[in-house]
């Protein structure tokens, strides 16, 4: 497992700000497809031919979303969440293990938590000694 500097990760945010405008843009597109879909079934509209490719198209739009989440896997970070975007960074701090955690719209990871814990319980990171 790769362990992330404060600095490498801040290199990654601007990849993880395009990869999460493009889960919004397919997310947006889900839910507009899925309520569709919903009020075709509340109408009592069989036409199941109709239904079926909206749910494979459905289907299409979380598979772009889940390929989006494993390109920051392959970044050697853990996505973890989408509304809202998280991103944990494996990391040492003062020796022991802990994610850096970073949340869109930050423009730095400035914060982090133990591995055993998770956002709710994040700390800002201590000062750098130089």
């Amino acid at each position: 497992m790769k362990y992330f500097t404060n600095d490498e990760a801040d290199a990654l945010i601007p990849q993880l700000e395009k990869i999460f405008e493009a889960v919004a843009e397919l997310t947006a597109a889900a839910e507009l497809k899925a309520a569709g879909l919903r009020r075709r079934m509340d109408k009592g509209d069989v036409d199941q031919a109709a239904a079926a490719i909206e749910r494979s198209q459905l289907q299409f739009l979380a598979q772009g979303i889940n390929e989006w989440m494993q390109k920051i896997i392959e970044l050697g970070a853990l996505p973890k969440g989408v509304s809202p975007a998280l991103v944990d960074f494996p990391s040492r701090i003062d020796g022991r293990e802990a994610y850096l955690c970073w949340k869109l719209g930050e423009k730095k990871v400035s914060h982090y938590h133990p591995v055993d814990e998770g956002f709710s319980t994040r700390k800002p990171l201590p000062k750098r000694r130089g």
